[in-house]
């Protein structure tokens, strides 16, 4: 009862400092005057991914060792077992929930939502521009991830400059894409939420001071929760004699994806489709490109397993399987759902062989 105490009481603190992140760079990103694609599809994305990415940092680096940081470096995390195994089950779990479960939810909350009339069509109605851009950046950087696993460390440092240009090459293109007026998504000031801060004082200005303030908050809240998250799931994986990895890819993904879960479904309620999909489909690039980076120099990312190997084609199928019917303008409920079967199969294939 205690480790489920202190699991409960970190995943809220991790939920609730990414909500508090998330506001801040909404916030951010109007008083920079940015526009509705850069901030939704950039700032917002990368805010509700931060904490896939802190997680595996804090694993890696908090309170190591210089000896211990030298194998860091060297390539040697393999020898740092349960901390290598987090870091990995943590970075490559986000874009497989995000491509099963994610889509899952879209799909299911459309289908929902049709059935009931609050929605005309099962169609999704999103800007093919910025899926498909996002999906063909994410198909190809999360495939030389899965290469990745086959070669020895030289090549996961080429690698990792490799996504690291990649993510640029992305953001160059978004943003020159914006500029050229391309995208069809709600303004801005449409979605934005009332600034945190004033749920508890509620005359207060958000100034530019209080937004940077709030967000270096957050960052601090999330940095402490998610030291602690790792802690736990060191325990439960000790507790149910389990692979820490699957642990780790399971438990910490489908808590720290919550943001961009509930955030989908609430914009497919608002009929927001375009918001709905491109706030997975944007998360997924970055998921694929910096994290991934951070697990090519900094773990052994060396997986043997079937079942790991199956996280990588699973995620790439559910991808590729969206990109396809988005082309085909065949783009609907059912299509999404398909993320669930992959999810469920999975599960199965834990379960079988993990006995």
């Amino acid at each position: 009862m205690e480790l489920l105490f202190y699991f409960s009481i970190s995943l809220i603190a991790i939920l609730i400092s990414c909500i508090i992140f998330s506001n801040s760079i909404e916030w951010l990103g109007a008083r920079l005057n940015l526009s509705h694609g850069i901030t939704g599809s950039l700032l917002a994305a990368v805010g509700t991914a931060l904490p896939e990415t802190i997680v595996p940092l804090v694993a890696i680096f908090w309170g190591i060792s210089q000896e211990n940081l030298v194998k860091v470096l060297k390539g040697e995390a393999d020898t740092l077992n349960s901390v290598n195994q987090i870091s990995m089950g943590a970075i490559i779990g986000a874009p497989f929930m995000l491509s099963t479960i994610a889509f899952f939810l879209i799909g299911f909350s459309s289908y929902l939502y049709f059935k009931s009339g609050r929605r005309k069509s099962n169609i999704i109605n999103v800007d093919k521009t910025i899926l498909e851009r996002d999906l063909s950046f994410f198909l190809v950087s999360f495939s030389l991830g899965f290469l990745a696993i086959f070669l020895n460390h030289t090549f996961h440092v080429a690698l990792a400059i490799v996504m690291m240009i990649l993510y640029m090459v992305y953001l160059y293109r978004t943003i020159k894409e914006e500029t050229k007026g391309k995208y069809k998504g709600e303004e801005l000031e449409e979605n934005l939420d009332p600034f945190f801060l004033t749920k508890f004082i509620s005359n207060l200005k958000p100034t530019t001071f209080l937004i940077y303030f709030q967000l270096a908050f957050s960052l601090v809240l999330l940095l402490f929760s998610a030291h602690h998250f790792v802690e736990v799931i060191k325990e439960i994986s000790h507790k149910l004699n389990f692979p820490v990895f699957i642990i780790s890819l399971l438990l910490i993904p489908l808590a720290t994806e919550l943001p961009e879960k509930f955030n989908s479904w609430m914009w497919i309620r608002q009929k927001k489709d375009t918001l709905a999909v491109g706030n997975v489909s944007g998360a997924l690039v970055f998921q694929s490109t910096f994290p991934v980076s951070i697990g090519l120099l900094f773990t052994s990312w060396h997986i043997t397993s079937v079942i790991s190997c199956l996280t990588f084609i699973f995620c790439l199928i559910s991808a590729g399987i969206v990109l396809i019917a988005s082309k085909k303008n065949k783009l609907n409920f059912k299509t999404f759902l398909l993320g669930g079967v992959f999810y469920l199969a999975y599960l199965v294939f834990i379960i079988f062989n993990c006995k």
